[in-house]
């Protein structure tokens, strides 16, 4: 699927099955002829209102006619059968009339509403904005069809007919509706993959360290509760499990299966796997995409297959997956690790990594609900897995390990839903590999991969780490700790430097180690008289008993001056190591507040001390307390209301100028069409004159009133600094002197416009990234927009709480609030203007760069200045409001 037009595509339906998409051809003839008279009689009057085959069959023309602007028509195939055809007819400039057939063995499962959501897709980028239709109120299946498209709808009921009318403008109700059919799909798609009743592996040998042989040893010995058969043509048996010579030989159809044969044999053996009947394929062999472009030319001859038998495909070139409950028991991976359940469900690009992270895991005690390890992503990416295990109960915590993300802004939307019930950590790997864009503009020269990366992750709700050790760490506590209903941390132990270390780590960290009110402080030297410190950390000195220690945790955690505690032990000469660990783990078992313990010096490790609670135990200060402000955060992730975006609204003038530029090759629009254009969408310019000698420039300070600037015209970015730019010009003279100088910085044009004086300079602007398209940026503006470097990225659209949140983690923040008399400047209105550049750039991809520098502010009015905008051919990127399979 193009943005442009349609060629092929995949989606999945209800029941998991792969639908293909494409255009209606002239070869098609026959079998839509054929799906005709397999139509019931009752589905064909449904469709046409009437019984009769032969206008169904007349129909069939008009079907074929070629694509163009005022006709489109899809078909819909299962397993190589046209399973339905959708069309729609232009009745109005911008609205079409829909129609669609589906064959009723293929009926309820979500054909007809998938097969719709491409049809808008196409209908949007042929300016059409609505779709009616005409159905009969017996037909419940169709009306339902329409219903759960999401988008909004509008009925009329006249003789038995409902007339609907669709908007086919995406709202949030349209993509919260799509993400859950897409939930629902991909889970149901997955099943056979981490929940099968047989496997097979193909590629079985006898050599012990062999793969297959490994895969094959660790489905047996992991206790795998269904059928394991093996496949190797050369054995009989392999580790006491029958060998047969094919798939096709196998007694039973298995619902998955493993293929480890060498490259140029795979995809044979998976075409096999699907004649068969599989529904998902591991493949572990390497020698694809990673090998370059013949490998990425093999790997997509593999994926062609996979798709034509509507298989799932995992890797290739990866490590396996693992599924640890205890109705599955699954492990089919090579890596030498035995099942160890628990609630955390890991995702890794990187085989050898995951070997790694689940070796880590075992030795700290962090059980696995399940492991997958992506390898080349192919078909299953981490999008994929995040859908499965968005309502897995059995899940807690995801964690993922990245190296590129397919679809950032499908991921963006998933994970933000998935974060409001289960925190979802993420490391990627390749930060070092982060470059500057050459843009020619603030936002496109500062708009770095890691930049929009940290962008994602946040507005995605994500909680990024820095290293796998953190990444593990705060699965650990965030599997295992009540959240906190604040920032305040309480540190307490008997060892006042670990101490020390683990208050600076935890305001790192964004926590609050406040002081203790002297009330507590007081009942603390009750308890122990002899201790160091009270006023946190509470340091209860190297010969801190037990009872002492215990009681004083437990003062602390039901004081309500903390949210959370870290305690802290260090093995002393005149201290119990083993009493004082012993402490934490009764307090644990029964509170609820979020403890986590530092034993100094001793390994990391997860213990359980009550039925469903665990202890997590850290062996230095610094990850423990880190971990913690990761719980925090997670904490304000839950708590945050999601916000609304400004609506998408047909902006023709916008579209039209833009497109023009575009034909005639020009890139910066002139000052006058930038303005223009920010119009469209409601942001407000300063006045200004374009101006090619000295007496017109007189004569516009004239009229726009002194005292006035005089700048560079072109797309000068630092005019600053080549003498571009003259400000506070209180006359003619003045005016005629600066003139000269600014007109040779620039293309010998000189913009006019008069002095606006403000409280501060911010710049907003907005760059279409490669990657996960339109990106906004809020910061500092003016002479400071480089030298602070403060600013903000956010993806677009925006909503108005994403805006916010940008807004106040500026540093200049405070300077907006009024830093020391100043007059305030509105948050909420420099909110508002990121959210319409946000909604200029997801409206028009050929917008590349968008630099609004400086945007002055005065209290709660925001003026730009100079606006540069810059337009080239939109890159196609894939619809937000269709389920695709890549």
């Amino acid at each position: 699927m193009s943005t442009t037009g349609l060629t092929d595509a995949h989606g999945l339906l209800t029941d998991g099955r792969t639908l293909h998409v494409r255009q209606v051809r002239p070869a098609d003839r026959q079998e839509l002829l054929e799906l005709n008279t397999a139509a019931s009689d009752r589905s064909i009057y449904l469709r046409f209102f009437a019984s009769s085959r032969a206008a169904a069959d007349q129909y069939v023309d008009k079907l074929l006619r070629p694509g163009d602007g005022e006709h489109r028509a899809l078909i819909g195939e299962i397993d190589g059968r046209v399973a339905a055809v959708a069309s729609y007819e232009r009745v109005a400039a911008h609205q079409a009339e829909v129609a669609i057939l589906v064959a009723d063995e293929f009926q309820h499962a979500g054909v007809a509403t998938l097969l719709l959501e491409y049809l808008a897709s196409v209908a949007r980028h042929g300016d059409i904005a609505t779709f009616s239709a005409d159905v009969l109120v017996e037909n419940g299946a169709m009306l339902r069809a329409f219903a759960d498209l999401g988008y909004p709808m509008r009925s009329d009921l006249k003789a038995g007919v409902e007339r609907i009318v669709l908007d086919l403008a995406a709202d949030q109700t349209t993509f919260n509706t799509l993400d859950e059919r897409d939930r629902v799909a991909d889970r149901a798609s997955l099943h056979a993959l981490l929940h099968p009743a047989s496997v097979v592996v193909i590629g079985a040998g006898e050599r012990p360290r062999s793969v297959g042989h490994q895969v094959l040893v660790n489905l047996l010995e992991g206790g795998f509760t269904g059928t394991v058969y093996a496949v190797n043509p050369k054995h009989r048996r392999v580790a006491g499990v029958a060998c047969f010579g094919s798939v096709a030989e196998l007694p039973g159809t298995p619902d998955q299966a493993v293929i480890a044969v060498p490259a140029r044999a795979v995809v044979e053996a998976v075409d096999n796997c699907g004649r068969r009947g599989v529904k998902a394929v591991v493949v572990l062999s390497s020698g694809f995409g990673e090998l370059g472009f013949e490998g990425i030319s093999e790997q997509q001859r593999l994926l062609d297959v996979v798709r034509a038998h509507g298989m799932r495909l995992l890797g290739p070139n990866c490590l396996g997956v693992l599924n640890s409950d205890q109705a599955v028991r699954l492990n089919a991976t090579f890596a030498p690790v035995p099942l160890q359940p628990g609630t955390v469900a890991m995702a890794s690009q990187s085989g050898a990594l995951g070997i790694a992270i689940m070796r880590a895991a075992q030795r700290c005690g962090l059980g696995l609900a399940q492991f997958v390890s992506l390898g080349n992503k192919a078909d299953i990416s981490g999008n994929d897995l995040l859908l499965a295990w968005a309502q897995d109960p059995s899940i807690q915590v995801i964690a993922l390990y990245l190296e590129s993300v397919g679809n950032p802004r499908k991921f963006a939307r998933i994970a933000s839903r998935v974060a409001e019930h289960k925190p979802v950590l993420a490391i990627k790997g390749g930060r070092s590999q982060a470059g500057q864009r050459a843009g020619q503009s603030h936002t496109a020269a500062a708009a770095s991969d890691e930049a929009i990366v940290d962008a994602l992750f946040e507005q995605a709700g994500v909680l990024r780490t820095d290293s796998m050790a953190e990444l593990l760490d705060g699965a650990r506590v965030l599997a295992a700790a009540p959240l906190p209903a604040g920032p305040r941390l309480g540190i307490v132990g008997n060892s006042g430097g670990p101490e020390i270390l683990a208050a600076d780590a935890a305001v790192a960290a964004g926590l609050e180690v406040s002081q203790l009110s002297e009330s507590l402080q007081a009942q603390l030297r009750q308890l122990a008289p002899g201790l160091a410190a009270t006023d946190n950390p509470v340091d209860l000195g190297a010969g801190a008993q037990a009872s002492q220690l215990e009681a004083a945790v437990r003062l602390l955690a039901a004081s309500g001056e903390v949210d959370a505690v870290l305690g802290i032990v260090t093995e002393t000469l005149v201290a119990d190591f083993a009493a004082l660990t012993a402490v934490f783990e009764r307090v644990a078992a029964d509170a609820s507040t979020p403890l986590v313990v530092v034993r100094t010096g001793e390994p990391d490790q997860s213990v359980p001390v009550a039925a469903g609670t665990t202890l997590s135990f850290f062996e230095f200060p610094e990850p423990a307390a880190r971990s913690l402000g990761l719980l925090w955060r997670y904490a304000r992730i839950r708590r945050a209301t999601p916000g609304l975006a400004q609506p998408s609204v047909p902006m023709v003038t916008a579209r039209q100028l833009v497109r023009e530029y575009v034909r005639r090759g020009d890139s910066w629009l002139a000052a006058a069409d930038a303005v223009a254009l920010l119009d469209c969408y409601g942001v407000e310019v300063c006045p200004f004159r374009r101006v090619t000698d000295t007496d017109q420039a007189c004569a516009a300070a004239a009229e726009l009133g002194y005292p006035v600037a005089l700048k560079a015209g072109g797309h000068v970015v630092h005019k600053t600094e080549v003498g571009g730019v003259r400000t506070n010009l209180a006359n003619e003279e003045q005016v005629r002197q600066a003139f000269a100088a600014v007109a040779r910085a620039g293309d010998g044009v000189v913009i006019v416009q008069p002095m606006i004086e403000g409280d501060i300079e911010i710049v907003v602007g907005g760059v279409q990234d490669a990657q996960v398209g339109p990106v906004v940026m809020v910061g500092a503006g003016g002479v400071l927009t480089d030298l602070l470097d403060d600013r903000r990225f956010r993806l677009a659209p925006v909503t108005d709480q994403a805006a916010l949140e940008a807004v106040s983690q500026l540093r200049i923040a405070r300077l907006l609030a009024g830093y020391r008399g100043r007059r305030p400047v509105s948050d909420d209105a420099v909110a508002e203007l990121l959210v319409r550049v946000g909604r200029l750039m997801d409206d028009l991809p050929q917008v590349a760069e968008l630099d609004l520098n400086p945007v002055i502010g005065r209290g709660a009015q925001l003026i730009v200045v100079d606006p540069k905008i810059r337009v080239a051919p939109g890159a196609e990127r894939p619809d937000p409001a269709i389920r695709l399979l890549r």
